[in-house]
């Protein structure tokens, strides 16, 4: 873990120099053709280099001195060894000086030519999560599980096999997750589309986003279940060095290779217990993701809500005094220009119809405004704009006690719901029939329960699970396969179906735990 977070210790200027020269399309065609052909034939001379070359796509005509350069150049960066060529024939002195060497990469040109690929890969990588994988991560915890009490030839094989599955499955989470996070910062940023395309993907993002946040919930703690029982069973020591004898390392001259190899594993696991199950008891890191989920979903509204209101705007302002001017450009004279001033802001004399004349004869609102005889306006009219004598203001009511009624309405409604859910706890499995006679609240909240559980996919163990939409309530049917008809009876009616296994526990409660496995 030290030498990860003091990477920058470890990278030498010369290790990837060979993607920032002026032949660095030569150098980098190279390393990947000598990558290509490393399965097959990890040393090449000249005329398979060229070869090589050739398969891999480069088509350039590239004399032998660039090429023989290029490969010195590579040599003293020690991405690859030169060494003789013993096996070959060599007829004249000219054959011997073309042949006699031949090329093959180092462990640091294996590290430089497959850093530079995974680069690659993570530029053209699609963004996306996948619930399945935590998915993936409990089976492959599971399986491991089972191995571990297994005393079957070849166990230990298949312990290295699953653990490296079950690491490569993290490696792609933690990957998804990271680009994921930067995908959506860009997102919430991005005001440069047009509104179609900017409503429509931001639209489609938070649908994607609240069905993980729906689905990564029950996955992420079976996974946290599979890593307790594998932590206060065998123990991840015992793990490891099952995993060590399984993957067989080579021997290599120099050190040991097995002490470096448990501890990459222990620092992979450790990483793996801190996302789903840390031993200090602090939040695990997935429950973080979530709350980055649900706080980019609020986000994302907010911009989409900013966006829908510009849009249902009639028209903005700066494009009504755009308008304004384009009109006042185009009057004839000056009293069309008046005119469309007066129509524009509204300044003409105002017709107070409410107002008598001074020798106190109605006038008929038929009459021209111009024949009108004029009429006396209070000051305060001008001023206030209403001759209405409004007084002292009424003093706004303190809004305390509404907020308390309402607040005891709320507590009691919350209350009410939590004790049709505990009368529903079976507390493990039992049939449908046991519930008998229900209340009206009970059969409905049952029913939901119900109809969540029927629409979830079966899973490996023939079990369907769902959770209530708050994520409090969890439910597992079961069909005993008996054919079995159960009767529920409720004053809305009686519900005929069949008599399923069925498990309700509370999020967090024993019977929870050993509906999934813990």
């Amino acid at each position: 873990m030290v030498e990860r977070r003091r990477a920058w210790r470890a990278v030498d200027a010369d290790m990837f120099r060979f993607t920032t020269t002026d032949l660095r399309d030569l150098h980098v065609a190279l390393m990947t053709a000598f990558e290509d052909a490393a399965v097959l034939a990890p040393a090449l001379n000249l005329e398979q280099v060229r070869a090589a070359l050739a398969g891999a796509g480069w088509d350039e005509p590239t004399p032998d001195d660039v090429l023989q350069r290029a490969l010195e150049s590579l040599v003293q960066w020690r991405l690859l060894e030169a060494t003789q060529d013993h096996g070959a024939h060599y007829a004249t002195p000219e054959e011997f000086e073309r042949k006699n060497l031949q090329w093959s990469l180092t462990g640091r040109g294996e590290a430089a030519i497959g850093g530079l690929l995974h680069a690659l890969d993570a530029l053209r990588h699609a963004v996306g999560l996948q619930p399945a994988v935590l998915d993936a991560i409990g089976d492959g915890l599971a399986d491991l599980a089972g191995l571990l009490s297994s005393k079957e030839a070849g166990a230990d094989g298949r312990i290295h096999v699953r653990l490296a599955e079950v690491e490569g499955h993290m490696a792609s989470l933690v990957a998804s997750v990271r680009q994921f996070n930067s995908h959506l910062q860009q997102l919430v940023r991005d005001d440069a589309t047009g509104d179609d395309v900017f409503v429509d993907v931001k639209r489609r993002t938070v649908a994607y986003l609240e069905e993980y946040v729906d689905g990564v919930e029950r996955p992420q703690r079976r996974v946290a279940v599979a890593i307790e029982r594998l932590t206060s069973g065998a123990g991840a020591a015992t793990l490891f060095d099952r995993a060590l004898i399984g993957a067989n390392l080579a021997p290599v001259a120099g050190d040991d290779p097995g002490p470096a190899w448990l501890a990459e594993r222990a620092r992979r696991w450790a990483a793996l217990c801190a996302w789903f199950a840390p031993t200090d008891g602090s939040a695990p890191r997935i429950a973080g993701l979530l709350d980055i989920a649900r706080t980019a979903i609020v986000q994302l509204l907010r911009v989409l809500e900013r966006r829908w209101d510009s849009r249902r705007r009639a028209a903005s302002v700066a494009e009504d005094y755009k308008r304004l001017a384009a009109l006042f450009a185009a009057a004839p004279g000056d009293t069309e220009a008046h005119r469309l001033f007066g129509a524009a802001f509204g300044l003409w004399p105002a017709r107070h119809a409410h107002l008598s004349p001074a020798d106190g004869e109605a006038r008929s609102p038929s009459t021209p405004w111009a024949a009108a005889a004029g009429v006396d306006v209070a000051p305060a009219l001008r001023t206030t704009g209403t001759l209405v004598n409004s007084g002292r203001l009424r003093p706004v009511a303190d809004p305390a006690r509404w907020r308390a009624l309402r607040q005891r309405a709320q507590a009691e409604a919350l209350a009410a719901e939590d004790a049709v859910r505990a009368s529903l706890d079976t507390g493990g499995a039992v049939r449908l029939s046991a519930f008998g006679r229900l209340p009206g609240g009970a059969f409905t909240e049952l029913l939901a329960l119900l109809g969540a559980a029927l629409d979830a996919p079966m899973g490996a163990d023939g079990a369907r699970r769902a959770l209530s939409v708050d994520g409090r309530v969890e439910v597992v049917l079961r069909d005993p396969g008996d054919h079995r008809q159960a009767v529920l009876h409720t004053g809305a009616g009686t519900l005929r179906g069949p008599d399923l296994l069925v498990s309700i526990a509370l999020a967090g409660g024993p019977a929870l735990l050993e509906a999934t496995g813990g």
